[in-house]
């Protein structure tokens, strides 16, 4: 069994090695692709980076991304209940629509309602999640302020195999699923993953005397097929479809009212893409597209779902991008996107649309120990106009112990669909959010404690907020500063990962904004035996307000064993909120109570 490091691997802690393209690097070293857009050895890059594997989702047996993603360093969740529900997170104190998610490295779709609700995205066919602190829009364009979220998927794996898993666990949990890597060829490789996980849920926002003994459950049904094929050495090929279907609850009832509401929501999630690559000793290229729909019902349950309101997202993307090995110290990468993207209501029978084509380039240069970065953008979008980015950075490792590395980056959140053409509140003429940003970090090694200090700084400007005349840009300046803490050593069998996330993030009034804490404190640790692994999660959220109240602080526990039986079969028990507390991430909506899983999986 490979000890791996549970939930986070921080690239920044590693000493500063010559650059070289992914495919001159050592079986044992990590590839990352997120930090400049071109495949890098991990630690080779000025980027924070932290890397969750699949051995490490298994591991901690998470059961949804927010499980996943709430242990990374600086992520703040927020869930408006259980699976299914409403789950932002907010990263270093940005706003939840700040933050880029990608899947395989194209954006998901996201233009009519401005952030990505994780809650969602199927765990099944998920093979890492790279994720990126600080800001990236000088390589990505929008969103990009606060940090790159890359949920990577099996359609593209080398790895053979087939994975058989089947699970059981509190409010009626049942989860059944399967993945697969075949090779059908000397040159061609079929990927594939199916699932389907329901729970009844719970009473995800309790209204005495109003909705009692209501539950509002999940159920899912997802898959994906991927096939790659290798021409020669030097060109491949790839085509893949990743799809779900999710039929969810929530509430609606109204106090002030006295009324009581049960609603659902269905959404339909297709995505296509293809692709191709030429790959050299010096030289990477790739073109790709990918075409996604996604569809989405709210309604009253006991009506049904024609019965409500019906919308529709559609995005296109193609992209370009290059890396070419100029010297052994020296790499030039860049490239083409375009994207167009488009929300049709179907009650009103209206339908946005919006293109955007931007140009990028990166540049990464060493010598000796000292290390450069640089990258620009440029974005010409048909509604809110265009937009330049760029970032600088530098680091020098002063000894092997010990080195530094800072950054100044500039960045841009679009306003979305909803924003701009809402027949209420829309205001199409909003102009895109814009923010400045600095990161500073010390980082080495003490009696085997690799560690880190950053630092950071955000001001934003120009931030779109709902008022009751419409959407508008907000006067002022929006200003979030934060210092970061990390610490990663073994004891013995014992494997730990230490995070401190203080920060003040204030609006132009300087209020504290919304649902963000000013400290955090995160503990990951795994416990390897011979046939056993323990994976232990700890969080504190301090307190923070939301909107008139102020929500308490929490301590959060949540463990996972797993017995590996035999070379094929493995059982694993995982326990959610271990210490039964009581506390809400969104003020009105509590948490569940402790939770129990179960699951066996076989491979062959």
């Amino acid at each position: 069994m490979n000890k791996s490091i549970l939930a986070v691997a921080v690239a920044s802690l590693l000493p500063y090695a010559p650059f070289t393209q992914a495919q001159q690097s050592s079986a044992d070293e990590t590839v990352v692709v997120t930090a400049n857009r071109f495949e890098q050895v991990e630690g080779k890059s000025l980027s924070n980076i932290e890397v969750v594997t699949r051995q490490d989702i298994d591991q901690m047996q998470a059961k949804t991304l927010p499980d996943v993603l709430r242990r990374l360093t600086g992520v703040q969740v927020t869930q408006n209940g259980g699976r299914g529900q409403l789950a932002s997170l907010y990263v270093r104190g940005t706003n939840s629509d700040q933050v880029l998610v990608l899947v395989d490295g194209i954006r998901f779709a996201r233009a009519a309602k401005g952030s990505v609700d994780f809650n969602q995205i199927p765990l099944t066919y998920v093979q890492r999640v790279e994720y990126v602190r600080g800001a990236r829009a000088s390589l990505y364009g929008s969103e990009a302020i606060g940090g790159v979220i890359n949920i990577i998927t099996i359609a593209r794996a080398e790895d053979e195999g087939t994975k058989m898993s089947a699970g059981l666990g509190s409010l009626d949990y049942q989860e059944l699923s399967l993945a697969s890597g075949i090779k059908i060829s000397e040159s061609g490789q079929l990927n594939f993953a199916l699932g389907r996980e329901s729970d009844e849920g719970y009473n995800v926002k309790p209204i005495e005397g109003l909705n009692d003994g209501d539950r509002h459950g999940f159920e899912t049904v997802n898959g994906l097929l991927g096939y790659v094929h290798q021409f020669d050495q030097h060109w491949s090929a790839y085509l893949n479809v990743r799809a779900y279907d999710n039929v969810y609850q929530y509430d609606t009832s109204s106090s002030s009212r006295g009324t009581h509401g049960y609603s659902e929501a269905q959404k339909d999630n297709l995505a296509l893409t293809a692709g191709g690559k030429y790959q050299s000793q010096k030289l990477v290229s790739e073109l790709l597209y990918t075409t996604q729909k996604q569809k989405e019902w709210n309604y009253v349950q006991s009506e049904g779902k024609d019965s409500g309101s019906i919308g529709e997202l559609d995005q296109q993307n193609v992209q370009w991008t290059n890396s070419w090995l100029f010297t052994e110290s020296v790499i030039l990468a860049g490239g083409l996107d375009w994207r167009d993207e488009s929300y049709t209501d179907k009650n009103a029978n209206e339908t946005f649309d919006r293109s955007n084509v931007a140009a990028f380039g990166v540049l990464t240069a060493q010598f000796d120990d000292a290390l450069f970065e640089g990258s620009l953008r440029f974005d010409d979008n048909e509604e809110f106009g265009e937009e330049f980015t760029y970032s600088l950075g530098a680091g020098y490792q002063f000894i092997p112990q010990f080195g530094l590395k800072a950054s100044f980056g500039t960045a841009f959140k679009a306003p979305n669909l909803y924003q701009q053409y809402d027949p209420y509140y829309g205001t199409k003429d909003l102009k895109a959010e814009s923010s400045d940003s600095w990161e500073l970090t010390f980082e080495g090694e003490v009696q085997q404690v690799n560690w880190s200090i950053t630092g950071y700084d955000y001001k934003i400007n120009d931030l779109i907020d709902w008022s009751p005349s419409g959407y508008e840009n907000l006067q002022g300046e929006t200003h979030i500063q934060g210092l970061e803490l990390v610490a990663e050593f073994g004891t013995g069998i014992v494997y730990h990962q230490l995070s401190a996330d203080f920060k003040d993030a204030e609006d132009s009034e300087g209020n504290q904004l919304s649902r963000r804490a000013e400290e955090m404190y995160k503990w990951n640790a795994l416990v390897s035996f011979e046939a056993i692994d323990w994976s232990i999660g700890y969080q504190y959220v301090g307190k923070r307000p939301d909107g008139s109240e102020e929500l308490y602080s929490y301590s959060l526990v949540d463990t996972a064993v797993s017995y590996y039986a035999n070379e094929s079969v493995t059982i694993s028990a995982r326990v959610d909120n271990l210490l039964d507390k009581e506390y809400q991430t969104a003020r009105g909506y509590p948490a569940a109570e402790r939770s129990y899983y179960l699951n066996v999986s076989y491979q062959f």
